[in-house]
């Protein structure tokens, strides 16, 4: 049977440049659909035209990655691509952003826009790449030795309850000694640039918004969700796993902010990027080397 294996590089690199320019078709047809082809005036078209195609390579790459590498083929394997990549892309940051709506002022319709037109943009995509990458077609999936089939309930147990407290503390970490170092961000967050101590900082964020500790720990869970299919599904070793998972997390969620938005002014988005890139790469990394061992054993 023809496998990823089997596809000469030539082909390969075709293969990957097709999905690039499917996924930038994918942006802007979504977009039209979901009716966020008006577009405000956000300065440069040529500079915006450029960002969009970088957007659209990296996510391109980043999604062919274990995409090649799955065991998985077919409807089941372009299900799992869907949900990661609407998953990191936009549901998670998208429900961020609504958590801090007051810093952002976006209409409620356009918030329902953007995550149509994510949620289009996936569902068109997804397909599309396991049709280019060869994987809807049958074939022998190799029969490896899956050790520790039967795995104690506490295994699981102790991992979704200790790794989201982890994401919470590189969430608090990351944000302010990256972030909250931009006076921008602090002016668009706090309407001030004044910046306090860590611990001074932390203790006015839980007394004024003490949600957020439960609201991110939730978000580490969802993380690890949408972790287990991507582990689940990969061939090779846990720091394949890992290497997938944190781009995955860390590119998909993060690599628009390239994109200009009236929203968000660029020194921000650039903080951003550095902080949440850094951030969920390793927090994805991290779900990847704690459950390899127990999810791909178990066979999908």
């Amino acid at each position: 049977m023809v496998g990823i294996k089997n596809i000469k590089p030539v082909s390969l690199i075709l293969r990957t440049v097709l999905l690039v320019v499917l996924m930038f078709l994918c942006f802007i047809v979504s977009a039209l659909l979901a009716g966020l082809g008006g577009g405000e005036d956000s300065g440069d078209s040529g500079n915006a035209l450029l960002a969009l195609a970088a957007v659209c390579a990296v996510n391109a790459l980043v999604l062919a990655y274990p995409i090649i590498r799955s065991r998985w083929r077919g409807v089941k394997l372009a299900a799992a691509i869907f949900l990661v990549q609407f998953g990191a892309e936009t549901f998670m940051s998208q429900i961020e952003t609504i958590f801090f709506g007051g810093a952002f002022n976006i209409p409620r319709d356009q918030m329902q826009r953007i995550i149509l037109a994510g949620f289009l943009r996936a569902l068109m995509f997804a397909p599309l790449a396991v049709l280019v990458l060869g994987k809807f077609k049958r074939g022998m999936v190799s029969e490896t030795s899956f050790r520790g089939r039967d795995v104690a309930r506490s295994a699981w147990i102790w991992r979704l309850a200790l790794l989201p407290l982890f994401y919470v503390v590189i969430y608090i970490l990351f944000g302010y000694f990256i972030a909250w170092q931009s006076p921008d961000v602090r002016q668009l967050y706090s309407g001030s640039t004044d910046i306090k101590p860590f611990f001074e900082h932390f203790a006015d964020l839980v007394r004024n918004a003490p949600e957020i500790l439960p609201f991110q720990y939730l978000r580490g869970l969802i993380w690890i969700g949408l972790a287990l299919p991507i582990i689940r599904m990969m061939k090779g070793r846990a720091w394949e796993s890992a290497l997938a998972v944190g781009l995955a997390f860390g590119l998909l969620l993060t690599i628009q902010l390239l994109l200009p938005n009236p929203y968000m002014p660029a020194p921000v988005r650039l903080a951003h990027f550095i902080e949440t890139s850094t951030s969920t790469f390793i927090y994805g990394a991290l779900i990847a080397w704690a459950f390899h061992g127990i999810v791909s054993s178990r066979r999908g």
